[in-house]
């Protein structure tokens, strides 16, 4: 078996790149609360979030790319199901069930998945502190959503097994940059590089439909600065910084923020209000993230270990 350095201690640079991450990815989840229904196709968003910076990345990979060459296959496989995949699928699943409800299920579920993956497949041993803190995130997810997560005369349930779905991809995705070998700029190239070319295959074979030619840059350029510039470039590089830094259960585990600091600031900024049940799930899901990412633990976690 090979071994990999195991998660690190918490640190400041780790902890600085997942607040960058966090900023993305809330940014991201209140553009969607507060943007109408736009003319965009999933591919239009899609060719947004992986096509720019494939552009801006297709020569520095030509150059500094050799290591690439590098990486186990199913490393790559895990790396990429975070792109296409995952896309299509939370695109499908917003299709079907409310913003708020992805920003709640696929943070807050996606550390039990990398916990449950890291145990099976490489062997991590689960502390009771982490296995504690992952029930009160679960818990502080169900409290936010209240029980329109039940209602299944909505058809919400459709959504919500996408999500999870989606969840159980970014896992894969989440350990794959944990092992790859590589660094965090160079995941990011390979993966916007690989995934805009399987867009413009599907497009070639007519399999997906863009109108992105046909909208105008005041509807077009949110979601270029959200989905291109924030999550394709700066998010997916300061997410593999966090992952090296922290570990990949620690990150998921304070990814899990997403849903709570969403919700916190949407009062000020979208003019929301928060219902006591919204206040005790923020409340919930933020102690549970204390108590899985091991930021209060003072020893640093076991050895990963690769099949």
């Amino acid at each position: 078996m090979e071994q990999y350095r195991g998660e690190p201690l918490v640190n400041a640079k780790g902890l600085a790149a997942m607040a960058v991450t966090l900023l993305i990815w809330v940014g991201f989840l209140l553009s969607l609360r507060a943007e109408s229904q736009s003319q965009l196709t999933a591919t239009d968003l899609a060719l947004l979030r992986f096509g720019l910076p494939a552009l801006c990345f297709v020569p520095w990979l030509l150059k500094r790319g050799s290591g690439i060459r590098q990486i186990r296959r199913r490393h790559g496989l895990m790396l990429l199901l975070g792109g296409l995949p995952f896309f299509y699928l939370m695109s499908w699943g917003s299709a079907l069930a409310p913003a708020a409800h992805a920003g709640a299920l696929v943070p807050g579920t996606a550390p039990l998945f990398v916990t449950a993956l890291a145990v099976l497949l490489f062997g991590e041993p689960l502390p009771r502190r982490r296995l504690l803190g992952l029930s009160v995130i679960l818990a502080g997810v169900l409290l936010l959503l209240g029980t329109s997560l039940f209602e299944m005369d909505t058809g919400y349930w459709r959504g919500h097994l996408a999500f999870l779905g989606a969840s159980l991809l970014w896992a894969f995705y989440t350990l794959g940059l944990r092992v790859l070998g590589v660094g965090a700029l160079q995941a990011t190239a390979l993966l916007c590089c690989v995934s805009s070319l399987g867009l413009l295959v599907l497009m070639g074979f007519g399999l997906v439909e863009s109108k992105l030619l046909s909208v105008g840059w005041a509807e077009l350029w949110p979601y270029l600065l959200t989905q291109g510039l924030g999550a394709g470039i700066v998010g997916g590089f300061s997410y593999g910084v966090a992952i090296r830094e922290l570990g990949a259960e620690k990150t998921a585990a304070l990814g899990s923020f997403t849903p709570a600091l969403a919700a916190l600031a949407a009062i000020p900024l979208l003019g929301e209000t928060l219902a006591p049940s919204t206040l005790t799930g923020v409340t919930v899901i933020m102690a549970g993230v204390l108590l899985a990412s091991g930021v209060l633990a003072r020893r640093p976690v076991a050895l990963i270990q690769a099949l």
